[in-house]
């Protein structure tokens, strides 16, 4: 069978391949006499969002095409995971035309963190150089984007590229204001959005997000991060672990600890509200994993998909000590209190972790944080 929205063959092996159904979701329409459409095209036409595609060598020359014929582009990427987002081979693409970065989901960021903390961070990270303008946002907020409104208008087309669940299409819709139109790119597989910047005539375009494998969440299925990653806050959970304890950070994370002293590490962990966070005894860890992957422990939002044993888990140890912070992409990151103190983590192949100079600075003091809370206008947005 068909999808009438696109003429291409149905499937039910692959979400990532052209004309994915789930098999549940084709039997049910089919027994309700229901219009059954790929995935895509059901995306498509109720929610307005395009399906994320492989960031591979194809992709690659499909999206330089299309932002050939574009005055500027927008790389949109995610603070919250920012060594996630800000993917290299995004970078170099976009590296001979006229681009700016535009760092989304501030709002997630403790308020303690000041927007001139922030920028003063992204030096530390990246060369802000090579970019013609940054732009600070919270598309939840609808912060940043009269200033980023008035700078595009100035193009005749601009098009937005990045990696999946960096709030590209929030971006984009907030800009356009209206739905926009759905065109395949001639000569290709890749979906683009067009549409008008709200009172103006330039032009905005909008790419399928991108899936590049260096981040946990590219694991999980299109639902199951849907899921853990619609959120309106961080969690942020404190740690005093004993020597012989492990973390799991959902079922995909395992941190183990090592440090000398009386004193025990201190440390708090930043991910979604909504990932579940166990710390036990090491010589239990290897029977909670196994008992409670996909259950109690999230993520994945199921035990099969993955299945513990189809993941090539790989351990990777770092020495931390009070200012460092480790970004595990696509789940979260973890900032040092006290320390020094040594951690191995064990993730599946392929997910980067980084350490990092601290974003939310340890130095800081509470009064600082009374500060904003007591502020009349009571947020920095």
């Amino acid at each position: 069978m068909k999808c009438p929205g696109c003429g291409i063959e149905l499937q039910h092996e692959n979400e990532y391949q052209a004309g994915y159904i789930p098999f549940d979701v084709f039997q049910r329409r089919q027994t309700e006499k229901k219009e059954i459409l790929c995935q895509r095209c059901f995306w498509l036409k109720h929610y307005h969002k395009i399906k994320p595609i492989r960031l591979d060598q194809d992709t690659l020359r499909t999206l330089e095409k299309v932002m050939s014929e574009s005055d500027l582009v927008a790389f949109v990427v995610d603070i919250s995971d920012f060594e996630g987002s800000f993917d290299e081979r995004i970078q170099k693409l976009v590296s001979n035309k006229k681009t700016i970065l535009l760092v989304n989901k501030i709002d997630l960021i403790p308020r303690v963190v000041t927007i001139e903390e922030m920028k003063q961070w992204l030096k530390t990270r990246i060369d802000l150089s090579k970019f013609e303008k940054l732009f600070l946002l919270s598309a939840e907020r609808n912060y940043g984007l009269k200033s980023l409104s008035r700078y595009i208008e100035k193009f005749n087309r601009v098009c937005f590229v990045g990696v999946t669940n960096v709030g590209k299409s929030s971006i984009f819709n907030r800009l356009s204001g209206k739905k926009a139109t759905v065109t395949p790119f001639p000569g290709t597989t890749l979906d683009i959005l067009n549409a008008k910047l709200r009172d103006s005539q330039t032009k905005i375009v909008d790419t399928p997000g991108l899936i590049t494998y260096r981040r946990l969440m590219d694991l999980l299925q299109t639902e199951c991060q849907a899921k853990l990653w619609a959120v309106r806050k961080l969690s942020r959970m404190t740690f005093k672990p004993n020597s012989n304890s492990s973390l799991f950070i959902g079922g995909m994370c395992v941190i183990d600890f090592n440090f000398d002293g009386l004193l025990r590490p201190i440390f708090q962990v930043f991910a979604s509200e909504k990932i579940k966070f166990h710390l036990t005894n090491s010589y239990r860890k290897q029977q909670i994993w196994m008992k409670h992957y996909g259950r109690m422990l999230v993520p994945p939002c199921n035990s099969e998909e993955p299945r513990r044993d189809s993941i090539n888990w790989v351990q990777h140890e770092f020495e931390l000590n009070l200012g460092d912070e480790l970004s595990i992409a696509g789940l979260g990151w973890l900032s040092v209190r006290r320390g020094p103190f040594t951690v191995k983590v064990t993730v599946p192949e392929n997910v980067t972790i980084t350490k990092r100079i601290a974003l939310v600075n340890p130095y800081k003091k509470i009064e600082h944080k009374r500060r904003y809370k007591n502020d009349k206008k009571g947020t920095r947005y």
